[in-house]
């Protein structure tokens, strides 16, 4: 039977090498530099690491300086390309901090939510990454009492001072409104979901204002609001309805609305973007593959995570009485494809 390698510890690179364990450490923790460590001796130290069966022993680090280097993510649902690319730039924004993430679904469920938040509260998770599902008020505001670090992405709630990143909704959805009016649409839809969270609410707003300021009146049937717990089941439904109503353009407000939405106007035998036009939020491989390719607001998400991870971290290392409140908010931008030039 094979036998498993031991583990090389800091005291055993420390003896090979030659050097003192606080040598080896402060390499291991980056500060090397700081302590003017060479980069020669930093690199054995490191070759050492890679080429053998090294693992630092993250519990009695913990114990030593207070943190377990970890972090909890909570988002709408992994299985969304929108939500899983969140957590995939997440995870590689918190690795460059010698950090690890937890993360989970909520399926925009308040249970659920609050259930993986005590979860993470007994991981001991040094902070928290949230997109909190509608009504999590309260729950929020009883984190905040408890002093752990977190910061909100995608959603905004009032009269609530957390530190946030967002883009601005209700500009986004006023220009692909006013874009598709400017492409010489008369009849402007807008399908949405979840619009109990302002987020989405910015977003009718947006269109809202738009068909306003360009002289129009809103027509109900071309603003469809759909619950997040029926969606597959009425994306159809209301493509139908606005079609139905003459619609000659819609704005889906999420990817995933529109992969649907698309597919609904194809099996009415409408042609994007002679018949229909389309702008979609949240860009996706699948819009960029298409039949007919689709223009699509891109949040950006890289830019997003980065100041999410840079606004956790600087919470968790200043201490409690010195925290400034940051709330980003950060314009999207527009990919133009096939279904609105």
């Amino acid at each position: 039977m094979a036998k498993y390698k031991k583990k090389i510890t800091s005291k055993d690179i420390a003896e090979e090498l030659g050097v003192s364990r606080s040598v080896v450490s402060f390499v291991l923790n980056g500060k090397n530099k700081e302590m003017r460590i060479s980069d020669e001796l930093s690199k054995k130290v490191l070759d050492l690491v890679e080429t053998r069966n090294y693992q630092t022993n993250h519990i009695a680090k913990s114990l030593k300086t207070g943190k377990t280097e970890t972090i909890g993510l909570i988002v709408a649902d992994i299985a969304n390309p929108f939500f899983s690319k969140i957590a995939s730039e997440i995870e590689k924004e918190v690795r460059k901090k010698g950090y690890s993430v937890f993360f989970c679904s909520s399926n925009e469920n308040k249970k659920n939510f609050n259930f993986q938040l005590e979860n993470f509260k007994n991981r001991q998770v040094d902070g928290l990454i949230l997109i909190p599902p509608i009504n999590s008020d309260k729950i929020l505001t009883v984190l905040g009492s408890q002093n752990i670090p977190f910061v909100i992405m995608d959603r905004v709630f009032e009269n609530m001072s957390a530190n946030s990143v967002n883009i601005n909704n209700h500009k986004a959805a006023y220009d692909a409104t006013t874009r598709l009016i400017n492409n010489g649409r008369k009849k402007v839809a807008l399908i949405n979901v979840n619009n109990e969270l302002i987020t989405m609410s910015d977003r009718t707003n947006g269109y809202i204002d738009a068909i306003a300021d360009n002289g129009m009146e809103v027509n109900p049937y071309l603003l469809q609001q759909l619950k997040y717990s029926n969606v597959a089941a009425h994306v159809n439904e209301a493509v139908n309805e606005v079609i139905l109503n003459n619609a000659d353009a819609i704005i889906f407000t999420t990817n995933k609305l529109g992969v649907q939405g698309v597919q609904a106007i194809s099996n009415m035998g409408k042609r994007i973007p002679e018949d229909i036009a389309v702008i979609s939020f949240d860009d996706t491989t699948a819009y960029a593959v298409a039949k007919t390719s689709i223009t699509a607001i891109k949040q950006p998400l890289e830019q997003m995570c980065k100041e999410a991870v840079r606004i956790l971290m600087k919470s968790i290392d200043k201490s409690e009485d010195n925290i400034d409140i940051e709330q980003i908010i950060l314009d999207a931008s527009f990919i133009v494809r096939e279904s609105c030039p």
